[in-house]
């Protein structure tokens, strides 16, 4: 009787507690925004992180009552405004939406102890748009692999256009010297507006551009498509061959926008941060406006987002240390 009533007081305080803990997480969930969200952006304004982050927050914000209030941080290939989510509160009112190269530039700059696999919360991955090798209009070269041959018959004579070191369009450009064994002069520009027009002008033969900057320049006739760096031919320039149809099967890049938070963030507020996400992926006009911008829609659970993180910062750390790429 004595051991009975000794369990029963240490038992009952303990269901009560988790209890309690369950009641106040369910609370917090249905609750869950009571003001307005901060959303980090780790580009300037107007780029394509920038635009999304505006859309898709406008949409969530809609839903969930509240206003996300967009914080533009760019600056070190994107870690500025990353390394800043991995610092807040993590309450649910500070979260990011940053580009792919956060899983490159740690390893090009010398100190970086950023990890993205495990420095932040993996809300969710938004949409991803190819790379495609894009030239001219009045340029010679037709096809990737004309442009290959004659860049082999004569080492360091052609150059290679990217949006700035670290950038994903600068890791194709690699990933194709690799891969094709050439030996090209990489031209960095300050984003790759700057590197499009001196392409279009036919300062620089080739760039490898983000499908959607250039989808409009291809469909007009202002710009040719060599190849495009996906697995599969994309549905807004079809008759443009991937690079492995071109014969570098190697050669193979996306970029991808994505909503992260501060690590260990409550679970209850990471799934209806997914949730709210994917709610506003599946809206029509959303889901039309990326793929005007030459977008793929993605979504799904949190994993997708950390199952891509994970394999992507093996690839691009030992390309950047093979290659010397140095912010």
């Amino acid at each position: 009787m004595v051991q009975f009533s000794f369990l029963k007081s240490r038992l009952i305080p303990m269901v009560l507690c988790g209890v309690a803990v369950l009641l106040t997480s369910l609370t917090h969930a249905q609750t869950y925004p009571t003001k307005p969200i901060r959303v980090i952006v780790n580009s300037a304004p107007g780029g394509l992180t920038d635009v999304l982050a505006r859309l898709i927050g406008n949409k969530m914000g809609q839903s969930m009552g509240q206003s996300f209030v967009v914080d533009n941080k760019p600056g070190g290939g994107g870690l500025i405004g990353a390394e800043l989510v991995s610092k807040a509160e993590a309450d649910g009112y500070t979260i990011g939406i940053v580009a792919s190269a956060i899983t490159a530039a740690p390893a090009m700059i010398n100190g970086s102890t950023f990890d993205a696999s495990k420095d932040i919360s993996h809300v969710a991955l938004l949409i991803s748009t190819p790379l495609v090798m894009v030239t001219s209009i009045n340029s010679p070269y037709q096809t990737a692999a004309q442009f290959v041959n004659e860049a082999k018959a004569k080492p360091g004579a052609f150059s290679i256009a990217s949006g700035g070191n670290g950038t994903m369009t600068h890791l194709l450009a690699e990933q194709l010297q690799v891969h094709a064994g050439i030996k090209l002069i990489h031209v960095p520009y300050k984003g790759g507006g700057p590197a499009l027009n001196d392409v279009l002008a036919g300062h620089v033969p080739v760039f490898f551009d983000t499908l959607n900057t250039s989808t409009k320049l291809i469909q007009d006739g202002k710009l040719r498509a060599l190849a495009i760096a996906s697995p599969k031919r994309n549905p807004a320039i079809p008759n443009v061959p991937t690079i492995a149809e071109a014969g570098f099967p190697n050669v193979q890049g996306i970029s991808w926008f994505a909503i992260i938070a501060p690590p260990n963030m409550p679970k209850d507020i990471l799934n209806k941060l997914n949730e709210e996400a994917n709610k506003a992926l599946a809206a029509t006009d959303i889901k039309e406006r990326i793929v005007g911008l030459g977008g793929n829609v993605e979504g799904g659970p949190t994993t997708v987002l950390t199952d891509l993180i994970k394999s992507e910062i093996p690839r691009w750390t030992k390309l950047v240390k093979d290659r010397g790429i140095t912010m």
